[in-house]
């Protein structure tokens, strides 16, 4: 996927987020804020990939390993939540979970995985 699919990817799970946690009523809630910052992270960033001109003029530039992490794992359990509830018997379901897991990897730093906690290696 390019990094264009990969940004409309991220946009329409932030949206879709953002409409679940205020139809729990739960929208001005201090962690759905902390989900809204991180999937505005990860549009951001596959955004300035994607040579979009609106991320490119926003900030932040860089994240640090830990942010990075913290994207990627959310992206990671998202598309296996999707995976588990979607399934992937319709061609609509296998296409969002397909980018969603096309979207973790892509954030993925190099050697991290969701399944190591390289602290108990």
């Amino acid at each position: 996927m390019t990094p264009a699919q990969l940004l409309q990817i991220a946009r329409d799970e932030r949206a879709r987020r953002k409409a679940a946690w205020s139809a729990a009523g739960q929208g001005d809630t201090s962690r759905a804020h902390q989900d809204d910052v991180i999937w505005s992270n990860i549009a951001l960033m596959v955004g300035r990939a994607a040579g979009d001109a609106a991320c490119q003029a926003r900030g932040p530039r860089d994240w640090t390993l830990p942010e990075r992490i913290t994207m990627a794992r959310n992206a990671w359990a998202t598309a296996c939540k999707a995976e588990a509830t979607l399934g992937t018997t319709t061609e609509d379901a296998l296409r969002k979970v397909a980018g969603l897991f096309a979207l973790f990897r892509w954030l993925r730093p190099t050697g991290w995985s969701p399944i190591v906690d390289k602290a108990a290696a």
